[in-house]
């Protein structure tokens, strides 16, 4: 997968990820997490350009498992991440009910899928470059 291929992936799910969270907030009571929201699209959008770019350096290494090692360890890290981040909010912010999680979890679905999308491309190379998925 060429990086131009991965940012142009990454700008519209970034757009989905922007129009869902969109509908969230103007269907539920949720005005108070506007900057949760759009800090957590911030996060997920560094966050896998991140793993992208980690990932295709693993993929063509010498060493077969390091691809998957990493691709373990990432997502280890994504998980306490955000269960951090929900439970600083919860904690920090006071929020006013338990809607916020909905556009949290929303965004994470939407670039959960995207890494799905990449790794697995990226898992398909073998011993070629990390260009030609």
């Amino acid at each position: 997968m060429t990086n131009a291929r991965f940012y142009s992936l990454l700008g519209v799910f970034t757009a989905i990820a922007a129009l869902v969270a969109l509908a969230c907030h103007l269907l539920l009571p949720l005005d108070y997490a506007l900057p949760l929201t759009v800090g957590t699209i911030l996060l997920f959008t560094v966050f896998c350009a991140g793993l992208f770019w980690v990932a295709k350096r693993t993929v063509a290494a010498e060493n077969k498992y390091l691809f998957t090692n990493v691709f373990m360890g990432v997502t280890m890290l994504k998980l306490f991440m955000c269960g951090g981040l929900i439970a600083a909010y919860i904690f920090l912010g006071n929020p006013e009910n338990k809607l916020f999680v909905v556009p949290f979890f929303l965004s994470y679905l939407v670039y959960t899928s995207l890494e799905i999308f990449f790794l697995i491309r990226l898992a398909g190379l073998t011993g070629g470059s990390a260009e030609e998925a």
